[in-house]
């Protein structure tokens, strides 16, 4: 059996599409999508190509380092699993774009280390820059050279780089491209994941929001979420049928706007259950009409 594919590219992008095209389900929806692998030097993981963005002006890119808590397990405590929705929405959105996803988990270091650290930062009220130096690990060790070769051969002059990292950006340039990085701000979503943004920010140069900043959206989003719950709620007491569904939907609307986890959670349930009983809806339609 033949070994996959691996990068460099320049030599078989033609082949590798040919080996890997296949269209993907998302949000409702199919992609067209084509995956390169490589994993020399140090910066394996994939490229997954929507679309044709090799022959597009100015593709959306995100280049993404794995987290298994973030990405798989829905964990609050950062924001990768946000960062890579956002991204892949948007890219979505425009049916064409590059996602990178890197094996270089925990800012490099690995998984092991990473739960170490992150042990260390529950125990001692550090973050986890400082976590890392008591490991003896230096902060990041990522590396971005791969995934910029990548992008140089595949052909595009210029990319829309999806990030809040500056070190992506400038990867990219060395590299030859013409890069303008497109920020990916995600509310935090636990009291942690808001300490990690702001280590982000101070110590590896994160263009994000400061924490100041972060509470205050929150709790302005919480005091709105509020009032449109308190008016909504009243409404029944003051206002006809009209107005009192208006204002369940206003509730609705201030609870997913509250709680946007659970309510993607439940937008996700409530299609997936259209869909499985659209079947059987029309075969109930077909037989009512076959007997009238």
């Amino acid at each position: 059996m033949s070994s996959p594919s691996r990068a460099p590219v320049q030599n078989e992008p033609d082949r590798l599409a040919a080996q890997t095209e296949h269209q993907l389900t998302r949000r409702g929806s199919e992609l067209r999508v084509r995956v390169v692998e490589f994993d020399d030097r140090g910066a394996a993981g994939h490229a997954l190509l929507f679309g044709d963005p090799e022959v597009h002006s100015d593709p959306l890119v995100r280049i993404h380092s794995r987290c298994l808590y973030g990405d798989a397990l829905e964990s609050q405590d950062c924001d990768c699993g946000p960062e890579l929705q956002l991204a892949m929405n948007r890219i979505q959105s425009e049916g064409v774009g590059v996602l990178i996803y890197l094996e270089q988990e925990g800012r490099g270091a690995g998984l092991i280390t990473k739960a170490k650290g992150l042990r260390i930062t529950q125990l001692r009220r550090v973050d986890t820059y400082a976590s890392y130096r008591i490991l003896a690990v230096e902060d990041d060790t990522r590396c971005y050279r791969q995934a910029a070769e990548f992008l140089a051969a595949l052909g595009p002059g210029s990319v829309r780089l999806l990030t809040n990292n500056p070190g992506k950006a400038q990867a990219l340039r060395r590299s030859g491209l013409a890069v303008t990085p497109v920020p990916l701000t995600t509310v935090p979503r636990s009291a942690r994941a808001l300490a990690y943004l702001e280590a982000k920010r101070r110590l590896g140069g994160h263009r994000l929001p400061s924490r100041l900043a972060w509470r205050v959206a929150i709790w302005g989003r919480r005091i709105l979420g509020t009032a449109m719950v308190g008016g909504a709620l009243a409404a029944p007491f003051f206002a006809g049928r009209e107005v009192v569904v208006a204002s369940q939907s206003v509730v609705l609307m201030a609870w997913m706007l509250t709680h946007p986890a659970a309510a993607t959670a439940w937008i996700r349930s409530r299609t997936a259950i259209r869909r499985l009983s659209g079947p059987h809806r029309r075969a109930r339609a077909s037989a009512t009409a076959e007997q009238m």
